[in-house]
């Protein structure tokens, strides 16, 4: 998925900046701007991710894995991408603003946007840093000069250290259950401020099928963004670190979650590629778990049995492959219910095979 280009000022208007509303597992990320009659309903660009996935991609992989941004690469990401947007701006020989903020959006792309097909982005809370340069283009043009955006690139190296030991100290399931008790613990200048400014309202959702009222959020500054989801994640919500991506993710129940939502776009293996770490590590819980059935027990000893005999030269491997695909098939229909144990015992001993 691609960010959509702009075809004119007019779908950005003036005062851009980067709101934020929660809702159904889901954190929103959305850029508004004045019209020309003054109000801020313009949004021309929105991002979802999974709650505390924000948080967890600028923190980055606290164990170093295979395709997984560790903290380093995860901020290198960031500075890469906007030194190449710096580059651009200041080489392009074009004066046009919508060409100019366009150039910007697809060279943004490899930072939000996934690699695999997903409705997720990544590495939002680098949105106002993209959103401050667009804004400095639409005032400026060629003539910005980025002091801004730079204080922002600034500020979320600040914050990669200082949610590390949120995430740590305060928010993380395995050490604290209560985040609000843990935060009257911990030393405050080692953790964001939970103080915010900005406008708060209330939007209706879904009003067909009974109205739902969710808080939206558009900060005064980007530590006002932090601060905010701070405040929310203490009051709401548990983190915990994926097992597969070994990145935080946030949950809002009491169960204890062990695999976030993201999109798996490097994997060992390949028919990982494209799931969620949720659904992969799902998967291989219920993997285990068969292995410690009678059924797959059963289907096991038999397998091996058979696959010696085929590794001997008793067996051809036509025949074998013939077999084992059979054999996973009345494996699965025992699983499911549709045949019994006793019936998968009598397949096994009726298709003993030989040649």
């Amino acid at each position: 998925m691609q960010i959509a280009p702009i075809f004119s000022l007019d779908e950005l208007g003036t005062d851009i900046r980067v709101g934020i509303t929660m809702s159904d597992g889901k954190e929103l990320f959305f850029v508004t701007g004045k019209d020309e009659n003054g109000p801020d309903d313009l949004i021309p660009m929105s991002f979802t991710c999974g709650y505390g996935v924000a948080f967890g991609d600028l923190i980055g992989s606290v164990e170093q894995m295979d395709g997984i941004p560790d903290p380093e690469k995860a901020i290198s990401l960031i500075e890469e991408t906007y030194e190449a947007i710096k580059a651009l701006i200041h080489s392009t020989r074009s004066r046009d603003k919508v060409d100019m903020i366009n150039a910007v959006l697809s060279t943004s792309n490899r930072l939000f946007k996934s690699e695999v097909d997903s409705s997720d982005s990544r590495n939002l809370l680098a949105l106002p840093l993209l959103v401050e340069v667009i804004s400095g283009i639409v005032k400026s043009g060629k003539k910005y000069n980025f002091k801004t955006s730079d204080k922002i690139l600034s500020s979320l190296k600040k914050y990669q250290k200082l949610l590390t030991v949120f995430a740590e100290d305060v928010m993380l399931y395995d050490k604290n259950n209560e985040p609000a008790i843990a935060l009257t613990k911990i030393d405050r200048n080692k953790i964001p401020s939970l103080s915010y400014s900005g406008l708060t309202s209330v939007m209706v959702n879904n009003p067909y099928s009974g109205p739902k009222y969710i808080e939206t959020f558009v900060p005064d500054t980007f530590d006002d963004l932090i601060s905010y989801l701070c405040n929310k994640y203490v009051q709401y919500y548990h983190f915990q670190c994926c097992s597969n991506c070994r990145r935080y993710f946030a949950f809002a129940t009491d169960s204890k979650i062990k695999n976030c939502p993201r999109v798996i776009e490097t994997a060992r293996y390949e028919k990982d590629i494209g799931k969620t770490c949720f659904a992969v590590g799902h998967l291989r819980s219920h993997v285990r778990n068969l292995y410690s059935d009678e059924t797959q027990i059963l289907y096991q000893r038999n397998y091996k049995a058979t696959f010696a005999r085929k590794k001997k030269g008793q067996i051809s491997e036509d025949h074998f492959a013939v077999w084992s695909e059979m054999a996973r098939a009345m494996r699965d229909l025992c699983l499911s219910g549709e045949i019994t144990y006793e019936e998968l015992e009598q397949w096994f001993k009726e298709n003993y095979l030989r040649e």
